[in-house]
């Protein structure tokens, strides 16, 4: 799970080469911003940067990260600009997964600055943590794959997305059949597309050599297209980094081809703040434009 504060102090420190300036930048100690890089790092399982002479630089890893970094600050920067100007009368903490912030940035970006006077703070991770954190009452909402939330929570349904398979142009073609003796990459073990991939295999009755998690869909998209292994992701995330990514895909049918998200809560009555947002969400003019993007 990826806080704002830590993306923040990995986006300075690239900016600026090193902790120090990073930490002048931020108007922060310097052990400050080490301890978010060192919690960054064992969250996503990867080193981000190495020291060359006297700078620091992003590893590959940090490379991939910065560009979807900077977006999500970006995106955060508007967002209270925009609800400075709004008499905000509700906040709600909203718990989302990566693939939500890619390929559904449209319809985040309109979570953000709804005109519904709700302030948004956006928190990044897996379904499975992000359920622990509406569960511990650190997020008020989450924003994540379906079927895997407690039955007591409240819910309701968003969308589906079909899933695929994909490989890089230099790795053999794929078809079910054939699945073993393949490297499979995961965003992450805590995701529910990891649990479509499992039933896959096991109804493939395929033995794949190994399955790495990669931590993030940058890492994961760049070492399928450089041919590292295979991968099961939603069809949309595929669309949404074709230009960044060129990687091939294999289309599925059964019931673990369909990826689905929803929108779940600990608070349903009718004047909470997750209510109200989930109310605006899926208002007949919203869903349009969430199922068009």
């Amino acid at each position: 799970m990826m806080e704002i504060a830590e993306l923040e102090a990995f986006k300075a420190i690239v900016d600026h080469g090193s902790v120090t300036q990073a930490a002048v930048r931020l108007n922060r100690v310097q052990s400050s911003i080490s301890f978010r890089i060192k919690t960054l790092e064992s969250r996503l399982g990867v080193r981000l940067f190495e020291r060359v002479g006297r700078r620091i630089v992003a590893t590959r890893a940090g490379q991939e990260l910065y560009g979807y970094a900077s977006e999500i600050l970006e995106l955060t920067a508007r967002a209270h600009a925009v609800l400075e100007n709004i008499k905000v009368t509700q906040r709600i903490r909203l718990g989302v997964i990566e693939y939500f912030t890619i390929a559904r940035q449209p319809l985040l970006q309109r979570i953000i600055s709804n005109p519904i006077d709700l302030q948004v703070d956006i928190t990044v991770g897996s379904s499975t943590l992000l359920i622990e954190a509406l569960q511990a009452g650190t997020c008020d909402a989450v924003i994540v794959g379906a079927g895997l939330a407690p039955p007591h929570l409240g819910r309701s349904k968003l969308f589906d997305d079909s899933l695929v398979l994909i490989y890089g142009n230099t790795h053999p073609a794929v078809d079910l059949a054939s699945l073993s003796g393949y490297q499979f990459l995961v965003n992450s073990s805590q995701s529910a597309s990891h649990r479509n991939l499992k039933e896959l295999l096991t109804l493939s009755r395929a033995n794949p050599t190994r399955i790495v998690e990669c931590g993030s869909y940058a890492l994961l998209f760049s070492q399928v297209a450089a041919g590292a292994g295979i991968s099961l992701v939603p069809k949309s995330l595929v669309d949404a980094l074709s230009d960044s990514y060129n990687v091939q895909s294999l289309a599925l049918t059964g019931s673990f081809s369909v990826f689905s998200t929803e929108f779940v809560f600990a608070d349903a009555s009718p004047h909470s703040a997750a209510r109200k947002l989930v109310d605006w969400v899926l208002l007949p003019e919203q869903k349009h434009e969430m199922l068009s993007d």
